[in-house]
């Protein structure tokens, strides 16, 4: 008896001990920098034990701290991390490209599952070798002759998904969104900017959308982004996971291999033109520009980004507009001076220039929930001085909240939280100075900014034109009564789950389609 005591209470020291060792070599806030307060470790593990708001958690443990210092000190993928929150330092960092340099995932926790979801992509790297990804992927990614028929015939095809899902979800019923925006918005990157057909928006069950959806269910889990370590164990829903990621990866070069290789469908015309992004990644690796793992690092990040951060923006989009039926309304007013100008409502300048609220809108919910969130992916080369006071040791993780500094008080006033559009102004010169005056303060930075600013932007924010415009036309939507308003609780910001009862126009809503 006396020897099994003294078994427990040794085990019990055991157990203390190995804590204690934890908290001093890992879970203790570092003393450097001294000036910014440190948000305690256990603040990222909430989700892992309850089902929480992320934006209550910012609003109880982070936005005062951040507001008033500027930065803190954040626990996060098994480390210690400055994030930031002023916009002057923001700038300060993205002009620091060179002291600032991105390192992301596959340097920072390289043996994590999702370091090898993404890799060693465009994103994430410094120096000669973002170059070289830059040389091939920009060009890709940023052209004038997007194909904005195929966009508007995926929308009217969404358009009849929704249709659907409100016809058997009753009057009243809500429809979940977020499962049909992921098959629309994989169509559109897939199909514009890659040129290739996953049938993801005519199947349901496509490989791509399965997969996309079990990748996304193991990445975001709490215990795995904060001890990544835990995927070095042979767990098998680790193994599992990476198989997942491995499978999802090699779809995606499936797809753009087969799709490349016949001349036919949709890709045709893109293909004789050569300045697709799927052909010059195919390119780069059949030269040796680029080798497979390179390929594939950089395909699933074009793909993931491409997809998923224009899918999220249209979640709080419709999210807003359902609980603004003002704004959809003036924006119903506004896209009825177009007519039933087919031609013109494909017309990438007109959708630009003509439709000054629209694009209010859009900056308006980019600020207000941005599509990452927050993002941590660079590190000091050197010892900072970041803002002239806050002083960061070399080999520091450092990143920014984007959520935050976007709705900081100091910048956009004591409505900084509301959706007001006309913040941006009401033309379209008064909306693209504001545009521009903000982001160069990195006040606005769902873009991020500098050089490393979002190759992607031009087609997300015609995405987000051309879905926008075909859906006000069809449809008016609320939030289904049912649906508790909350947040996601880990990962991208967003609302959770989203429902909405559509009601469908009785007027010409789009290019051939009757309601």
């Amino acid at each position: 008896m006396i020897l099994f005591l003294i078994a427990k209470i040794l085990v019990f020291l055991f157990l203390l001990l190995f804590l204690l060792f934890l908290y001093i070599t890992v879970l203790r806030p570092p003393s450097h920098p001294q000036n910014i307060p440190a948000i305690p470790f256990w603040v990222a593990l909430l989700p892992f034990f309850k089902r929480v708001d992320q934006s209550e958690i910012f609003a109880c443990y982070l936005q005062e701290p951040l507001r008033k210092h500027g930065a803190v000190k954040l626990f996060f993928g098994a480390r210690w991390n400055v994030l930031v929150h002023r916009p002057a330092y923001l700038a300060e960092i993205f002009r620091e490209e060179d002291l600032y340099q991105k390192s992301g995932n596959q340097k920072k926790i390289p043996h994590s599952v999702i370091a090898s979801y993404l890799g060693d992509n465009i994103i994430s790297a410094h120096g000669e070798v973002w170059k070289g990804y830059k040389a091939v992927v920009k060009p890709g990614l940023q052209r004038n002759d997007f194909d904005v028929g195929r966009l508007s015939k995926n929308a009217e095809t969404f358009c009849q998904l929704l249709t659907e899902a409100q016809g058997k979800a009753g009057d009243g019923g809500g429809v979940a969104v977020q499962d049909l925006l992921q098959r629309y918005s994989v169509a559109n990157c897939s199909e514009v900017v890659l040129q290739t057909d996953f049938d993801a928006l005519s199947s349901p069950n496509a490989s791509i959308n399965l997969l996309q959806t079990a990748v996304k269910l193991e990445i975001f889990k709490p215990i795995f982004l904060n001890f990544p370590i835990l995927d070095r164990l042979p767990f098998p829903s680790r193994q599992r996971a990476r198989e997942t990621v491995n499978k999802f990866r090699q779809e995606l070069r499936r797809g753009l291999v087969d799709s490349h290789r016949h001349n036919d469908g949709l890709h045709v015309t893109l293909i004789e033109k050569g300045g697709g992004l799927g052909r010059r990644m195919l390119d780069a690796r059949e030269s040796g520009k680029w080798s497979e793992k390179q390929l594939l690092d950089n395909l699933a990040v074009a793909f993931v980004a491409g997809q998923e951060n224009p899918q999220l923006c249209l979640i709080s989009t419709l999210y807003l507009l359902a609980k603004h039926s003002w704004a959809q309304a003036r924006l119903h007013d506004e896209i009825s001076t177009l007519g039933d100008d087919c031609a013109l409502r494909q017309n990438q300048e007109a959708l630009a220039t003509k439709l000054p609220f629209l694009t209010s809108v859009i900056y308006e919910s980019l600020r207000l929930f941005p599509p990452i969130g927050q993002l941590v992916n660079r590190k000091t080369a050197d010892h900072a001085l970041l803002g002239g006071s806050i002083m960061i040791p070399r080999n520091t993780y450092v990143g920014y909240n984007c959520y935050s500094t976007n709705r900081d008080p100091s910048a956009w006033g004591p409505t900084a939280d509301m959706f007001d559009p006309s913040r941006w102004g009401t033309d379209t010169a008064t909306i693209q100075k504001q545009y521009r005056q903000r982001r160069m303060k990195a006040e606005f930075i769902s873009f991020h900014g500098g050089r490393r600013a979002c190759l992607g932007e031009r087609f997300a924010m015609l995405e987000l034109r051309v879905t926008l415009v075909t859906l006000v036309r069809t449809f008016t939507w609320v939030l289904d009564p049912s649906w508790v308003d909350r947040k996601t609780p880990a990962g991208p910001l967003y609302p959770w789950a989203l429902r909405l009862v559509f009601t469908r126009r009785s007027e010409k809503n789009t290019c051939g389609i009757i309601g």
